[in-house]
């Protein structure tokens, strides 16, 4: 990726990178296939076409939240844009503002690009986690919260956060107050779904491998050229278990689906890396016995 200089959370795609150009060219397969498949099902022009790009953006989404999860595997990206391809095809409607949303609040911890978020930057994401809590996505003002604590207390704080952070307070403290307290019974935690804490717990079994191998880091930022802060790698790893716990748990299948490209992404990454990991000690293994 190729960094943009006015953002600090923000990643342009240079298409001069095979790997960008491969990306670019399943994204617009997928939104092309999705697309042709709705109309030829009877649907109008303008559904079809709005199908086919969350379908795109889901499997870019997918994409792109691996290689913030798992910096130093371009390969494993590709495992979970695969991944997005067959969860949009049982979870179709993903909450596309929610993604990106998610997507500036990994990059606020890990700092891929190697700097601290800007003031504008999170300036933008405080507005847009308002914007989705007004819509009654209270859960994703929580994770901003909990990315803006974290940003301002890992290795090299951006102690500007500390200030967002009490903003971000009231906000949670007035929607509690209208989930628990006006009466609307639809805004209410609902723990269900048949299966749903075998899926969690597989999530979370495949990924935790990942995270302790995270220790070490080659990938650098993209505006300093500095290998990325392990710590900070983990931190944002850990955070985007969370983002697709929470919401599974406290709001069943519809949580899952809210973020499925992420869910693509964590499995997808953990999938690689568990195999590459195990065909590593099974050739240790074939080296001694030979």
């Amino acid at each position: 990726m190729k960094a943009k200089s006015s953002s600090s959370v923000t990643r342009s795609i240079d298409l001069t990178y095979p790997t960008n150009r491969a990306i670019a060219a399943v994204t617009l397969l997928f939104f092309f296939v999705t697309a042709g498949f709705q109309f030829a099902s009877g649907k109008d022009v303008f559904p079809a076409l709005y199908s086919g790009l969350r379908a795109g953006t889901s499997v870019f989404f997918a994409w792109a939240f691996a290689r913030e999860i798992d910096p130093d595997n371009e390969l494993s990206a590709f495992v979970a844009a695969f991944a997005g391809c067959i969860g949009f095809v049982f979870f179709s409607s993903p909450l596309l503002l929610a993604l990106l949303l998610e997507l500036l609040l990994i990059r606020i911890v890990n700092r891929s690009k190697g700097l601290p978020a800007r003031t504008l930057d999170s300036l933008v994401i405080l507005l847009l986690s308002g914007w989705i809590l007004l819509q009654g996505g209270w859960i994703f003002c929580v994770l901003t919260f909990l990315a803006f604590v974290l940003d301002a207390f890992l290795p090299e704080p951006n102690r500007s956060h500390r200030s967002f952070t009490g903003a971000l307070f009231l906000a949670l403290l007035f929607s509690v107050r209208f989930l628990f307290f006006s009466g609307n019974e639809g805004e209410k935690i609902s723990i269900q779904g048949t299966g749903l804490p075998i899926f969690v717990l597989a999530a979370v079994l495949l990924f935790i491998p990942l995270i302790f191998n995270s220790r070490t880091i080659k990938s650098k930022g993209d505006l300093t050229g500095i290998p990325l802060n392990p710590i900070r790698v983990q931190a944002a790893q850990m955070m985007a278990l969370l983002s697709i716990s929470l919401p599974a748990v406290l709001q069943g299948w519809s949580g899952v689906e809210s973020l499925m490209p992420l869910w693509g992404a964590i499995f997808g990454v953990s999938v690689y890396g568990d195999s590459k990991l195990l065909l590593k000690k099974l050739s240790m293994v074939l080296v001694r016995q030979g």
